[in-house]
C-alpha cells in the first residue's frame, strides 16, 4: 500500500478526460447537427465539403440567372408579339389600299395609318429594356468592326466566329445617275394660272418600268412627291439641286456628287431633277421616259429618255484569318463571306468606296448577351436579338399611294412578318431552353446538396446513442475516481 503516488487515481482521472473530451465534441455536433465543426474533426472531409459548397451556390445562382434570361426573353418576345400585330394591320391596310376602288383622300388616311404604325414599331424597338438594357435596338446582335470609313456596313447574319478575320474589299462598285436639265422656259405655257399642271401637260413619266401618272393640277411639290414616291419603287433615288451644285463628275459619293436643294421644287430652269441608282453594280441602271412634250419640258427630262449608265462589280479578296475553307462572292456592291467555322456575314459597299479605291474590314468580335448559367467558368449562353425596327425590317417607307406601291407593299410585310415570327421562335427556343436549365440546376444543386449533406451533417439518432454512452462513462468515471481517491484511507487504519 503506498500514500506518495496513486496510481488508481491518476488512471481514472486520464480516462474521465478522454470521456469529458468526447462527450464535449458529442454535445458540441447534436447542437450543430454537423459531423465536421472544424478542419480537425475531418481533413478530408472539410475539404471536399467546401468545394461542394461553392458548387452549391454556384448552382443556386446559375439558376437565379436563368430564370433573370427568362425574364429578358419574354420581356422581348411580349415586344415583338405587339410588332407583329401591327405588321399584321399594316399588312392589311396595304390590301385595301391596292383596291383601286380607293379615292385618293383614303390612300392618304390608310398612308397615315400606316406611318404611325411604322412610328411605334420604331417606339418600341428603342424602348424596349430590361433593367435598364435595350433589347430590341440592335445591341444584342452587334459586331465589332473596323474600317478606313470607306465602307458601311448594312446587314449581317446573327452567328460570327470569335476571332479576328481580315477582308480587302476592292471596292470598284459604282451608281447609275442622270441629271436633268431644268425646265426649259418655254414649257411655261404648260402650266395654268395658278403655276399648276394644265390638261396638255398631263401625262405619265416611267422610271424603269414603273408608270408614274401626273394630272391636271397638280403643283410642282406634288409632282415632285409623285416622282419620288415612284422612283423608291424604282429602286431609284430622287433629288431636286440647284443648278450649281453639279460637279464635273458625278457618280462617286452618295448623292452622285449632288447636293439637295434646301427650298421647296419648283418648275424652273435653276432646279433640276437628278436620278441616282440605289444600288450598285452592273446590273442596275436608271432609266427615264416621257410621252407627253409639255409635261417633259416643265420637269427638264426629255434627254434620259432611255439612259443609262452602268457602274462595276465590287471585288473581295479574304484574310489570311479566314483560312482554305472560306469563301466570298461579290454582286454590284453587296459582298457575301462564309467561313466553315460559323462565320457568316453580309457588307453593303457605302457609295463613298465608289472611287475604285481598296478598302479593309477586321472583324473582331460579336456583342451577345451572355447568361452565367453555371457555377463554374466558360458555362455560359448567349442570346442575340436582331434589331427589329421598321427600317431593318423594310417597312418604314412603303408607299400606300398607288395601287403599285400597296402591292409592293404586301410582299415587304410578309417578308417582315415572317421574320420577326422567325426572331419569336427563337427566343421561344431561348426560353425552353433556359427553362430546361433552370430545371437541370436545380435537379444538380439538389443532388449535391444530399452528397454534402452525407458528409457534413450528423446523424442525430446515432450521436444521440454516442452521447447517452460518454455520459454513463463519465458519470461512473466520476465515481470510479472518487472510489480511488478515497483508497490511501485505508492506510490509516494501519497507523492507529
Amino acid at each position: 500500500m503506498k500514500i506518495n503516488h496513486n496510481i488508481s487515481a491518476a488512471i481514472a482521472a486520464n480516462s474521465l478526460s478522454v470521456t469529458e473530451n468526447r462527450l464535449s465534441k458529442s454535445l458540441e455536433r447534436l447542437t450543430s447537427g454537423l459531423k465536421i465543426n472544424r478542419a480537425a474533426d475531418d481533413a478530408a472531409g472539410m475539404a471536399i465539403s467546401q468545394k461542394m459548397d461553392t458548387q452549391i451556390r454556384g448552382l443556386s445562382r446559375a439558376s437565379q440567372n436563368a430564370l433573370d434570361g427568362i425574364s429578358v426573353v419574354e420581356t422581348a418576345e411580349g415586344a415583338l408579339s405587339e410588332v407583329g400585330e401591327m405588321l399584321q394591320r399594316m399588312r392589311e391596310l396595304a390590301v385595301q389600299a391596292a383596291n383601286e376602288t380607293n379615292s385618293e383622300e383614303d390612300r392618304e388616311a390608310i398612308q397615315a395609318e400606316t406611318d404611325a404604325l411604322a412610328t411605334e414599331i420604331n417606339r418600341i424597338s428603342k424602348d424596349t429594356e430590361f433593367n435598364k438594357a435595350a433589347l430590341l435596338d440592335g445591341s444584342l446582335d452587334q459586331k465589332a468592326y473596323t474600317d478606313n470609313n470607306l465602307i458601311k456596313v448594312s446587314t449581317f447574319s446573327d452567328e460570327v466566329a470569335v476571332g479576328k478575320y481580315g477582308i480587302l474589299v476592292d471596292a470598284k462598285a459604282e451608281k447609275a445617275v442622270l441629271a436633268g436639265e431644268g425646265m426649259d422656259p418655254a414649257a411655261a405655257g404648260a402650266l395654268d394660272g395658278e403655276g399648276l399642271i394644265s390638261a396638255e401637260a398631263a401625262g405619265t413619266v416611267t422610271v424603269n418600268g414603273i408608270s408614274i401618272e401626273i394630272a391636271e393640277g397638280d403643283s410642282a411639290e406634288r409632282v415632285r412627291e409623285k416622282l419620288r414616291d415612284g422612283c423608291e419603287i424604282a429602286g431609284v433615288k430622287l433629288l431636286s439641286v440647284d443648278a450649281a451644285s453639279v460637279p464635273a463628275a458625278a457618280g462617286d459619293e452618295d448623292n452622285g456628287g449632288y447636293a439637295e436643294a434646301e427650298a421647296a421644287f419648283a418648275f424652273s430652269p435653276d432646279l433640276k431633277l437628278v436620278f441616282v441608282s440605289e444600288d450598285f453594280g452592273s446590273s442596275k441602271r436608271v432609266g427615264i421616259a416621257c410621252g407627253n412634250t409639255a409635261l417633259s419640258g416643265l420637269l427638264g427630262i426629255s434627254s434620259l429618255n432611255n439612259k443609262t449608265d452602268y457602274g462595276k462589280d465590287a471585288e473581295v479578296s479574304l484574310g489570311d484569318g479566314f483560312g482554305s475553307s472560306a469563301t466570298a462572292s461579290a454582286k454590284g456592291n453587296e459582298v457575301t463571306v462564309t467561313d466553315r467555322n460559323g462565320f457568316s456575314m453580309e457588307i453593303r459597299l457605302a457609295a463613298e468606296t465608289g472611287n475604285g479605291e481598296a478598302a479593309v474590314i477586321d472583324v473582331m468580335d460579336v456583342g451577345t448577351l451572355t447568361l452565367q448559367i453555371g457555377a463554374n467558368e466558360k458555362q455560359t449562353m448567349e442570346i442575340k436579338i436582331p434589331e427589329i425596327s421598321a427600317e431593318t425590317l423594310g417597312v418604314g417607307r412603303l408607299n400606300y399611294i398607288s395601287t403599285e406601291g400597296a402591292e409592293n407593299a404586301i410582299t415587304s410585310l410578309d417578308g417582315a412578318i415572317q421574320k420577326v415570327s422567325a426572331v419569336r421562335a427563337k427566343l421561344g427556343a431561348y426560353q425552353n431552353r433556359l427553362e430546361h436549365a433552370s430545371a437541370s440546376l436545380e435537379v444538380s444543386e439538389q443532388n449535391m446538396t444530399e452528397a454534402l449533406s452525407r458528409i457534413e451533417d450528423v446523424d442525430m439518432a446515432e450521436e444521440m446513442a454516442t452521447y447517452t454512452q460518454l455520459n454513463i462513462l463519465s458519470q461512473a468515471g466520476t465515481s470510479m475516481l472518487a472510489q480511488a481517491n478515497d483508497r490511501p484511507q485505508t492506510v490509516l487504519q494501519l497507523l492507529q
